[in-house]
């Protein structure tokens, strides 16, 4: 006998013995279904953006006196990053006031005269005429102190704005200017960008748009620090597919977990759906016939061949929606050689 017979014969007999004792029935193994969580997730690959990156643009002219804020400088709300010299603005914060006191006095006056001549008016000795004229004196000078309280309340508007404001709690990410620069209104001096409230565009094929909706669960982690896991979830959902891809775009927020950087790589996990305790069976159990796919149930020293829905698959397992219960003993090893009323021999 040939080496080549001898490595044949000891490929077949193994088969042989497994699948035939001397009274034709098949060697198996039989399990029991279990249950555990399954989800049904799709892995996407993202990148983390900041939810807010503000660019501060001042809103008065003039030389820059002090720098506080520089690059890499942590600032909340409110907080002074730089001044502007400020002399201009307060000269013209004393003028208003000193115009608001001027007609003030004017008004006490011209009040007077309105009122003695509404007495004079009703006691005939005025004529309409002058107490029309009188009347009107009187409303000019308080729109004049209108317009001055407008000025007033503008001139300190502009002494506010020579103190560059952080308008929320960031870290201060470029700098455009230095003590004794001169800037004029509309000129951008910071960028900021906040580092504690972060989101994650994921792009989704199309043919899963019938599956993302508001609220879905999402595992995010990153190379930043890849021992930190946020969980949250999608928050929006854009109303269109883009042309380009053929993708669909959905926005997640999440706080900084610590470490995390705008701009850094992201990993998600989205769970579209997910079951607490779905009835579960090793794959092998499931074998594809002419009529779907189908178990093998026990039946004492044979089988039944029963037609199951599959759902979800994991780790060497497979979800069982219809068909089977916990109580029935499967056939595990073996169950592709059986059919319907198979004689077996259990062997485990």
């Amino acid at each position: 006998m040939t080496r080549l017979q001898r490595n044949i014969i000891a490929m077949i007999l193994p088969l042989s013995f497994w699948t035939m004792n001397i009274n034709s029935q098949i060697a198996v193994s039989t399990t029991f279904p279990s249950t555990q969580e399954m989800k049904e997730e799709e892995n996407l690959m993202g990148l983390i953006y900041s939810k807010s990156s503000p660019s501060l643009a001042v809103e008065v002219s003039g030389r820059v006196v002090e720098i506080i804020a520089d690059v890499g400088d942590e600032v909340k709300a409110g907080d002074v990053l730089a001044r502007i010299d400020a002399e201009k603005y307060n000269l013209q914060y004393s003028q208003a006031k000193a115009e608001i006191a001027r007609l003030s006095a004017l008004l006490v006056n011209q009040e007077l005269d309105l009122r003695r001549a509404e007495k004079l008016f009703k006691d005939n000795l005025v004529s309409e005429e002058m107490m029309d004229r009188t009347e009107a004196e009187f409303n000019a000078l308080k729109e004049q102190m209108n317009a001055a309280d407008a000025q007033l309340k503008n001139a300190k508007r502009l002494i506010e704005e020579t103190n560059i404001k952080a308008p929320i709690e960031s870290e201060v990410a470029t700098k455009f200017i230095d003590a004794g620069d001169y800037v004029q209104p509309g000129m951008v001096v910071y960028e900021l960008v906040d580092t504690k409230n972060l989101k994650v565009d994921l792009s989704f094929p199309e043919y899963l748009s019938s599956k993302l909706k508001k609220g879905l669960e999402v595992r995010i982690t990153s190379p930043t620090n890849p021992d930190e896991t946020v969980i949250s979830n999608i928050k929006e959902i854009k109303p269109n597919i883009n042309a380009r891809n053929k993708s669909l775009t959905t926005i997640i927020d999440f706080e900084n977990p610590g470490t995390w950087l705008p701009g850094a790589s992201s990993r998600a996990t989205v769970v579209f759906s997910k079951f607490e305790n779905a009835i579960v069976i090793p794959q092998m159990c499931v074998v594809r016939r002419s009529i779907g796919e189908v178990v093998y149930l026990v039946s004492g020293n044979s089988v039944k061949e029963i037609p199951v829905r599959t759902g979800l698959k994991k780790e060497g397992y497979i979800q069982i929606l219809e068909g089977i219960t916990l109580d029935d003993e499967i056939v595990k090893d073996g169950a592709g050689f059986l059919t319907n009323d198979s004689q077996i021999e259990i062997v485990n």
